[in-house]
């Protein structure tokens, strides 16, 4: 199993925005091959700052997903939504 682990930055005027779109690649993303899951968090303390958690069975589901139509169409356009570069962190268990 592979686990990724990405922190986004939305412009204060864009979070719910940001949120939304994520929503919409939910559904989609439950169908790919490889899912198990796929969460977005929001910072108690600062409500900016949004923790994406993503579980896949294998590194290439997890390429996969990211040459999606769905990632392709809807992730440039949460990018217009962040203050700045998102931090992702591809991660496996160890303990």
């Amino acid at each position: 199993m592979i686990e990724a682990v990405s922190k986004l930055f939305a412009k204060e005027d864009k979070i719910e925005k940001l949120i939304s779109m994520f929503k919409e690649m939910i559904e989609p993303t439950k169908k790919e091959k490889g899912y198990i899951l796929y969460e977005m968090y929001q910072d108690k303390d600062n409500p900016s700052v949004l923790i994406v958690l993503e579980q896949w069975e294998t590194k290439e589901d997890f390429d996969a997903h990211c040459s999606s139509e769905h990632f392709y169409r809807i992730v440039p356009q949460m990018l217009a939504c962040m203050e700045k570069e998102s931090e992702v962190n591809i991660c496996h268990r160890v303990a």
